[in-house]
């Protein structure tokens, strides 16, 4: 069967399942198991059993099937793939998400119970690590000075106001492009001071 007949045998089930058929829905299924599958391998990034992500697929072709809108004019398998990549790749952080460990989290130890917090050490706790970050930070205030206003300007907004790249450019009425160049230059600048 060649391509072109395969497409329209496809899009004839995909009818059917609009129609509520439920044969067809699981036809259409079927045949966008490859689509799951390599959609799952490739953008779900936790950890959750293959059969458990079949099925997660399997529901979003549900959905996109019921909420497909042909008027649009986006074929249908290229809704389907962008769909099942955001999906896998939410559920993938979500996943992730859930497996962090929290630092609140009591752990035994033989001074009894105590959280994970108490166990990491504070490099600055001690007079070495004091004056080693006292040391870290006016070497940094002097590249810093080494910055042209510009450069000051971009790395300030970023950093100090948590303004994107976009915003800045807008902000100051400058291309994107020069801002982001002026970022990666300033901060090679620093770098380069600070070795």
């Amino acid at each position: 069967m060649n391509k072109k007949n395969s497409q329209e045998v496809f899009y004839s089930w995909l009818d059917k399942a609009r129609n509520k058929d439920v044969e067809a829905m699981e036809v259409v299924m079927e045949m966008l198991t490859p689509l799951v599958t390599s959609s799952a391998k490739r953008y779900f990034l936790g950890d959750m059993p293959y059969e458990d992500l079949m099925q997660e697929g399997y529901l979003v072709i549900a959905e996109c099937v019921d909420q497909y809108d042909a008027d649009r004019g986006i074929p249908f398998l290229g809704y389907v793939k962008t769909t099942l990549r955001f999906h896998f790749m939410d559920l993938g952080r979500k996943s992730i998400k859930e497996q962090c460990d929290s630092l609140n989290r009591t752990i035994k130890s033989e001074d009894g119970e105590i959280t994970l917090m108490d166990v990491i050490a504070d490099e600055e706790a001690s007079a070495d690590g004091a004056m080693f970050h006292d040391e870290k930070m006016k070497a940094l205030v002097a590249g810093i000075k080494t910055l042209s206003p510009r450069e000051l300007q971009v790395i300030s907004l970023n950093y100090y106001v948590g303004l994107n790249m976009r915003e800045i450019a807008s902000e100051l009425g400058i291309a994107y492009r020069t801002v982001v160049n002026t970022k990666v230059h300033a901060l090679r600048k620093l770098e380069k001071y600070l070795r």
